[in-house]
């Protein structure tokens, strides 16, 4: 299926108050895939203690290549002036690019085991995507955010988008997979959604 035929069907069932979230399976093994395909958003926000994890390297690759914007976010300070900081920032890079869709992505909850739980990343994500999204200085609303459904970051950004009323696509490593606060890998359609059933 097309870019903007996806897109189409995505804001179409979020309208008719099918689903609040669209969760598809990247048929293809790994986390790759399926990483490339969540960067073809407009833009990109990347959330992280340490940017140069294996998965933030491919993230950041995969924007860059696609000719889309990136905009990282270093979150070991989140002071509220630097909070302000990162939230002007990333309004001024989505207007460049006049955004409509946008990936979240990010550091999963092993990588800042003993630093953020889930439920702080949660509400730090909120926090931010909130003040990004409600901000008269924002251009172009933003129509659809995506991610790839893992702890951390990802997990935050699809919680955000249902809070704040914008459609959400989930798009997942083949056979629902996602690695837990102990870094181990899970592959349970079931347990992967679940995460998902507190918002």
């Amino acid at each position: 299926m097309c870019r903007e035929k996806l897109f189409k069907n995505i804001i179409n069932n979020y309208q008719n108050q099918k689903t609040k979230i669209v969760f598809q399976e990247e048929p293809t093994s790994g986390y790759k895939t399926r990483t490339i395909k969540n960067a073809s958003a407009d833009a990109t926000i990347a959330f992280a203690t340490d940017f140069s994890t294996s998965g933030e390297k491919l993230t950041h690759e995969s924007v860059l290549n696609q000719g889309k914007k990136y905009i990282g976010l270093n979150v070991n300070d989140i002071s509220e002036s630097n909070k302000s900081k990162m939230i002007e920032f990333a309004i001024e890079e989505l207007n460049k690019v006049n955004a409509k869709t946008l990936n979240i992505a990010g550091n999963r909850i092993f990588t800042m085991k003993g630093k953020y739980n889930q439920q702080q990343v949660d509400d730090l994500t909120f926090e931010i995507l909130h003040a990004i999204i409600t901000s008269p200085n924002l251009i172009t609303p933003i129509e659809l955010i995506r991610s790839g459904g893992q702890t951390g970051f990802d997990e935050a950004g699809i919680k955000a988008a249902v809070k704040l009323n914008i459609p959400a696509l989930v798009l997942a490593p083949k056979n629902w997979t996602f690695r837990d606060i102990t870094d181990i890998d899970k592959y349970d359609e079931v347990e992967f959604k679940k995460r998902f059933d507190t918002i």
